[in-house]
């Protein structure tokens, strides 16, 4: 079987072609040669695009998946790392880099794979001489694939349970420079149609409880921006990835705490806040 075959075969079953290469890649670690036992290649191939064929996300199938710089392990204890919320990182990190700074403590609330924790820690390391990074999840699950990444992209990064703010440190109070969340903002009504695929990942993760004014999804962001003032240093910078349609109630939200900008995605949407509060 040649290449060009066994590309046009995987590609039926998992949606496309460069699906289709992240698979062969997979099974061939990235290199093909017409001297490997085809027959082999291809049988490991057609069992991997059997499972997403059968509803199974690529991403899990695969075990890994990129996030901005790194490579994450990924499996079904912990949403699947999205382009999305990579671009809420590149933003925050611009804004946050626009102050004199010699030190960052951050907080990544809700941190699942630990995807934007080790991001944080490898990459503001670079140019920062002193980087605290805290990972916060709530699912035990989530933070034993988060500690798995924090070894396999040598970050440094300390993982608490709890419910956002609950498991932080009080000796962190008045000393937070840097918050990033993506918090569960799917409804139910919502999540009652989303994919099979998306319906694999963990439910806790994706779907929101109302909000104290009845918000639907919008209870995660009422409890961390109410409870964030005691934390933030002068001059800190949150940001918050959600839905569009949340995205003006998120604005008033954060209001008092600071300077408040829609963060638009590649695509033209609204996808989120950034707060930048007083020095």
């Amino acid at each position: 079987m040649t290449f060009a075959e066994l590309l046009a075969e995987v590609s039926t079953a998992v949606g496309g072609q460069p699906q289709a290469r992240w698979v062969i890649d997979e099974v061939t670690s990235g290199h093909w040669s017409p001297s490997e036992d085809a027959s082999a290649v291809a049988a490991s191939a057609r069992a991997m695009a059997s499972q997403v064929s059968s509803g199974q996300p690529l991403q899990y199938v695969l075990g890994h998946w990129a996030f901005r710089n790194l490579d994450l392990l990924v499996d079904e204890r912990a949403l699947i790392p999205r382009p999305e919320t990579e671009f809420v990182v590149e933003r925050a990190l611009q804004v946050f880099s626009k102050g004199q700074r010699s030190k960052a403590t951050c907080v990544d609330l809700g941190t699942g794979s630990g995807a934007i924790a080790c991001s944080l820690s490898t990459e503001l390391r670079s140019v920062l001489p002193e980087v605290y990074v805290l990972g916060v999840d709530l699912s035990s699950d989530a933070l034993e694939l988060a500690a798995l990444n924090v070894v396999r992209t040598g970050a440094e990064v300390e993982l608490l349970q709890g419910s956002w703010w609950e498991s932080v440190p009080s000796a962190l109070q008045g000393s937070v420079d840097l918050v990033i969340s993506n918090p569960p903002y799917v409804t139910e009504d919502e999540y009652a149609t989303l994919d099979e695929t998306v319906l694999r990942e963990p439910k806790m993760a994706l779907v929101g409880a109302v909000s104290s004014e009845g918000i639907l999804g919008f209870a995660p962001y009422e409890s961390i921006v109410r409870q964030a003032p005691r934390f933030l240093s002068s001059g800190a910078v949150m940001a918050f990835e959600c839905a569009p349609p949340q995205v003006e109630a998120l604005r008033v939200l954060c209001e008092p705490l600071g300077e408040v900008t829609t963060i638009v995605d590649l695509a033209g949407r609204d996808r989120g806040v950034i707060v930048e509060c007083p020095w």
